[in-house]
């Protein structure tokens, strides 16, 4: 072989080689520029997360209002119908209870969808959504003896009174209004269950569509 041509294949590899540098360095261009852009999209999708659970927070801060509500709501009712005081304090109890146990049950640390581990707040959303049937449940339960106790005594004390008392009319009326205020108030207590219950199942689908596994 002459010089020559060795001296044009050595140039032919080395223009390979500068092509291949060129072709590695354009590849690691771009894979630098995927990463970010995943960096990036989970960054987004982490911040929807939390957005889509910021409404739950907002609507516990205001459940904090029903106590004192309730408590001054329902104390002329109890001094005008004569209803017994054990009634009106287990009313303030159960009403405590019930925004204690939302707020036990629906509280999260907004850290979690911004720098936790996004599969351990999957389970987490998971194990909120089994643990607010159950509390639904007994709600619901403690509920309807709430309502037995309190439609008692209000038809008890109305009978009690005379036909044309005030007393009467009272029963009455509290016992109309209290009916369709419990249809307005459950309907609206269900249709906040199950959107509680939809947003965990949206942002447990985000976590899954980032991690790429399910969480079952």
């Amino acid at each position: 072989m002459s010089k020559q041509n060795i001296i044009k294949i050595m140039e032919t590899n080395m223009n390979n080689m500068q092509e291949f540098e060129e072709m590695r360095n354009t590849l690691n261009t771009l894979k630098n520029k995927l990463e970010k852009q995943e960096i990036v999209n989970e960054r987004l999708l982490r911040q929807s997360m939390k957005s889509k659970m910021s409404w739950i927070k907002r609507y516990l801060w205001v459940s904090l209002l029903f106590i004192p509500i309730v408590a001054l709501c329902f104390l002329p009712m109890t001094i005008m119908l004569k209803l017994s005081w054990w009634l009106y304090g287990c009313t303030i109890l159960f009403v405590t209870g019930c925004v204690c146990t939302d707020w036990y049950v629906n509280h999260i640390n907004g850290d979690d969808f911004l720098s936790g581990n996004l599969k351990e707040t999957a389970y987490k959303l998971r194990d909120m959504k089994k643990l607010r049937v159950k509390v639904e449940i007994v709600s619901c339960i403690l509920l309807v003896f709430w309502i037995v106790w309190l439609g008692w005594e209000m038809y008890t004390k109305g009978q009690a009174a005379p036909a044309d008392s005030m007393e009467r009319g009272l029963s009455i009326g509290g016992l109309i209004g209290g009916a369709i205020g419990l249809i307005i108030g459950g309907a609206l207590g269900l249709t906040i269950f199950f959107k509680m219950q939809r947003t965990n199942d949206e942002i447990i689908d985000q976590i899954e569509e980032i991690t790429g596994e399910k969480t079952l």
